[in-house]
């Protein structure tokens, strides 16, 4: 017996509509106004339906917004046999020329606004209405009945349509209906497009805030790694498309003992850039208070002190930095720490083993001023690799659809790992391989929070 699934006969059929013009021509205009961007370009594409749909001998557009009760300007006229645009701008476009309109008040016009709804007048002069009259030229005589028809804003008849007629005896409800629903919709379309161009234009303007704060925190960085014997030095310094607050810094004295720091301003945008150029210069500032300026501090914890005490003066309202200070000698190897909040640095040796530098650890800088900063230390032998890196490498996240479960899969520390053990151990290859992973993981180049990479290896003289 055949059990496959056979096709069911079809017994719906399409109705052809192809030759109704009406549909034809609502399809053509709907497909058109789905494409526009821009407001006036709306006007163009359904304006000529709303003319089809309601006939008119003249038409005015009226608007009141962001003026007083009984004021108003005439955006556009359409008069016979002539337009009249009384628009200084070329296209005409009452957005973007608005504050050069001509502000009117009284008139028939403002009567149609004091009435407030839908209507219909006769019996009127318009050669004695000097708004109406200058928007429609001498045919404004010939003209005997208006339609009115509001279009809402929030409840309110912010905008009208006011379509004259040569005959006084015009009363097509219908059709009145119909114009004053597509008013309505036109309206609603058109406000929408304007809301849109203006948030477009907003977020041009912070993007580009956001682009000059990037560029001075880069400028705020080391250009390039310092050169200490013994010792090779690689640094990353990844953005993400929001300004962050990662910072990196190198402190080297006479002595040629190097004060390494790397820190990360909680949050995004520019309060975390902000904060992150406090820091930097409450570091430097510190460096001043030496008996010797030219040397590196002897106590790495009172840096963090010093620093945790200025941030918590300055109040940053729940801002708040992680950081990790070193002094590293590159003559005994030996590298001092303290750790505040920070991702516990790492440190692979030279046979292949990783240690975390989870000790010494205490609260971000700029909670409180009750922290006990300790130090702790330890020897980088020949071969030896530190890696100092922010929060944005170890919590990039998977695409959302290759998670393993409801919340996000993050890169995380065993992975950092496995990165480090399928490198050399050279600072830029290990920077390589870190990149590598998380490309491989996250399946994009763009990043949610700034990935900062500071990697320092000891010679091998093996």
């Amino acid at each position: 017996m055949n059990n496959s699934p056979t096709n069911p006969v079809t017994t719906h059929r399409f109705v052809d509509l192809s030759d109704n013009p009406k549909i034809a021509a609502l399809s053509k205009v709907l497909r058109e106004v789905s494409s526009v961007k821009d407001p006036a370009e709306m006007l163009k594409a359904f304006g000529p339906w709303v003319g089809q749909r309601f006939p008119r001998d003249a038409f005015v557009s009226v608007s009141t917004r962001g003026l007083a009760p009984d004021k108003y300007k005439i955006t556009r006229s359409i008069s016979h046999p002539v337009k009249v645009s009384p628009q200084p701008s070329p296209g005409g476009n009452p957005w973007a020329e608005w504050e050069n309109l001509p502000t009117y008040k009284g008139g028939l016009i403002g009567e149609i606004i004091a009435h407030g709804e839908p209507s219909v007048l006769t019996g009127f002069d318009l050669t004695k209405d000097q708004a109406l009259f200058k928007a429609l030229g001498p045919y404004a005589s010939k003209l005997k009945s208006v339609t009115a028809m509001p279009a809402y804003d929030d409840g309110e008849p912010l905008n009208w349509s006011l379509s004259f007629h040569e005959r006084a005896d015009w009363n097509n409800l219908d059709s009145f209906v119909a114009g004053l629903l597509d008013m309505n919709m036109m309206g609603t379309a058109t406000r929408n497009l304007v809301f849109r161009k203006q948030a477009e234009t907003l977020n041009e303007q912070l993007m580009s805030q956001f682009e000059q704060i990037a560029k001075i925190q880069r400028q705020l960085l080391p250009d390039r790694a310092p050169k200490l014997e013994g010792f090779t030095l690689a640094t990353s310094y990844l953005t993400s498309n929001i300004a962050g607050g990662d910072y990196f810094d190198y402190f080297q004295g006479e002595d040629n003992r190097i004060g390494i720091v790397i820190a990360d301003v909680s949050g995004h945008g520019p309060g975390a850039a902000t904060v992150m150029a406090m820091l930097r210069a409450i570091l430097h500032c510190y460096r001043d208070t030496l008996e010797d300026s030219r040397s590196v501090v002897d106590d790495i914890a009172d840096v963090a002190r010093y620093c945790n005490r200025k941030l918590v003066e300055a109040n940053l309202n729940g801002e708040f930095a992680t950081a990790f200070f070193c002094v590293l000698d590159p003559e005994s190897g030996k590298i001092q720490w303290t750790r505040c909040g920070h991702n516990p640095p790492m440190i692979r040796r030279k046979d292949g083993t990783i240690k975390q530098l989870e000790s010494a650890g205490t609260l971000p800088l700029g909670i409180t001023k009750d922290i006990d900063f300790e130090s702790d230390s330890c020897i980088m032998e020949p071969g030896d690799t530190l890696i100092l890196y922010t929060d944005g490498i170890t919590e990039a996240a998977a695409p959302r659809h290759l998670s393993t479960d409801n919340d996000l899969d993050m890169f995380g520390v065993d992975r950092l790992m496995d990165s480090l053990n399928a490198c050399t151990g050279m600072p830029q290859c290990v920077i390589d391989s870190i990149h590598k992973a998380l490309y491989k993981f996250t399946h994009k180049l763009e990043r949610d929070d700034d990935q900062t990479l500071v990697v320092i290896q000891r010679s091998d003289i093996a």
